[in-house]
């Protein structure tokens, strides 16, 4: 009879030591993993300011420039821009008719491929931009002349081909999730002729939205 009380004694020995274990594995399986650094870890919305220099500054000398005011998404392969800020752009080709021209264009979307890379220590990711042109096509407003169906076969006014390079590859920093890049402008067409303007540069200094 003792030699069965010994056994059933080492029987629940074992079962407890078994639910000991389960329970320090779930306690295992429960504790946060750390974060794993990841090329995706740029993607999301952004806001911030935008600086627009040129070898001629747009600015009075003197004169602190503010910023413009800018927001982005950043996907998988792009930089885009529903509201791409022209104005400063546009100011600097047509000058006193540049009012009426912002406002004829409207809001101007733009998106800029990227290549994402980490940095040794996987603090940083750089972003190595191929931007396409921006082209902007603006039509004045006028008075339908009669027979004419209005918008059938319109060239624009206004043809405006804008190259824009990178001169450096663009961080996301994660401390701060800031992200920062410049976009120069190299070239500008206007109607397909030349237009002769110094280098600008657009210098974006944006933060990740919480």
């Amino acid at each position: 009879m003792e030699k069965v009380h010994c056994l059933k004694r080492f029987v629940f020995l074992v079962m407890a030591l078994g639910l000991v274990t389960t329970f320090t594995s779930c306690d295992d399986d429960d504790e946060p993993k750390p974060n794993v650094p990841a090329l995706t870890d740029v993607v999301g919305n952004y806001a911030g300011k935008m600086q627009t220099t040129s070898v001629s500054p747009l600015a009075e000398e003197g004169e602190e420039p503010q910023g413009t005011d800018v927001s982005a998404e950043v996907t998988n392969e792009n930089v885009s821009f529903e509201k791409f800020p022209v104005a400063d752009l546009i100011t600097a080709i047509m000058g006193e008719a540049a009012p009426g021209i912002i406002e004829a264009v409207g809001d101007v979307s733009y998106k800029v491929k990227y290549t994402p890379t980490f940095n040794d220590d996987k603090t940083v990711i750089s972003m190595a931009f191929t931007p396409e042109p921006l082209i902007l096509e603006i039509n004045f407003p006028t008075e339908p002349t009669e027979g004419e169906g209005e918008g059938e076969g319109e060239t624009p006014d206004l043809k405006v081909e804008v190259t824009i390079a990178a001169p450096e590859a663009g961080s996301f920093a994660y401390a701060g999730d800031k992200l920062a890049f410049k976009l120069q402008v190299t070239g500008v067409k206007v109607n397909n002729e030349p237009f002769e303007l110094p280098v600008t540069t657009f210098s974006f200094d944006l933060a990740k939205a919480k």
